[in-house]
């Protein structure tokens, strides 16, 4: 019995780790001023560079049913059973896509992360770990659905709600009173899978991201220090080396630092970074 791994662009992780892990991707797409890319052919960047200069959006766009159907026709004919993890149904249709694009096949389950990043990424490295003792593909989906369900913590910080409030991702409301009161919140996914503002941090924002990543150490009971994931919208963040600092004295064993793609970080605006882990405890 051979089960192979899918994922969409949104796991957020670079070819090595992919590789790794045996994890096949497909790419989400961005449109930049009436033309479209792979998200791996356009950088966050220049979707930034282009909005602030044009003051139009650029607009991201999950993978569609026939690229779906055709990337899982392809994987179908090295496994058996394919396990495909999706950015949460709740902000993006790539769920439904690929709900659709199975066509009834029981031998692809598709798993909605209710985030997107490194949720994916450790529902992935769980979902490896159980294929390679040898449980069965009923097992290991129970499994993977209970660890998302119970056992992981995924949000991010962001630097302003500005690209949340363009992309349709947050209220008008919200983000004005946050940027008024120079508040970085925290953004979560609420049990639907939607995003929603969490706990707030107020003052530099460097400072902010380390004492949120410091806070949720402190908040979680049991947490697993084999792996954690600190995902970032853009290069050259100057909280880069202090989390990663905190992390190692915290005592995770395989701290991965890895840069979201363009669907991603575009949404989340510039400085924005997130940490996930699972947890055993409530």
């Amino acid at each position: 019995m051979k089960i192979g791994l899918s994922a969409e662009s949104t796991i957020d992780l670079p070819a090595e780790l992919l590789q790794e892990y045996g994890i096949s991707i497909v790419h989400f797409h961005v449109e930049k001023d009436g033309v479209s890319f792979p998200d791996d052919q356009i950088t966050t960047e220049e979707c930034w560079d282009f909005t602030e200069k044009t003051g139009k959006l650029c607009h991201t766009s999950a993978v569609n049913v026939d690229e779906l159907e055709r990337h899982f026709e392809k994987l179908k004919k090295q496994y058996d059973f394919i396990l495909h993890f999706t950015i949460s149904s709740g902000i993006s249709s790539g769920y439904n896509n690929a709900i659709a694009a199975r066509n009834d096949d029981p031998s692809i389950y598709v798993v909605d992360s209710h985030f997107t990043g490194g949720a994916c990424a450790l529902l992935a490295f769980y979902a490896r770990e159980l294929i390679e003792k040898g449980l069965s593909f009923q097992e290991i989906i129970k499994a993977v659905e209970d660890r998302k369900s119970n056992h992981l913590q995924a949000s991010f910080l962001i630097d302003t709600l500005t690209y949340l409030y363009k992309g349709g991702r947050c209220s008008k409301l919200a983000a004005f009173g946050a940027n008024l009161l120079k508040l970085h919140p925290t953004i979560i996914p609420d049990e639907n899978g939607k995003f929603t503002t969490g706990k707030k941090y107020r003052g530099p924002y460097p400072k902010c991201m380390v004492n949120y990543v410091k806070d949720l150490l402190n908040d979680y009971k049991g947490i697993d220090k084999k792996v954690v994931i600190f995902d970032y919208a853009n290069e050259n963040h100057s909280f880069i080396d202090p989390v990663a600092d905190t992390l190692r004295e915290f005592g995770f064993e395989r701290i991965i630092l890895t840069h979201a793609c363009p669907t991603n970080s575009y949404h989340s605006g510039p400085n924005a970074a997130g940490l996930m882990f699972v947890y055993e405890g409530e």
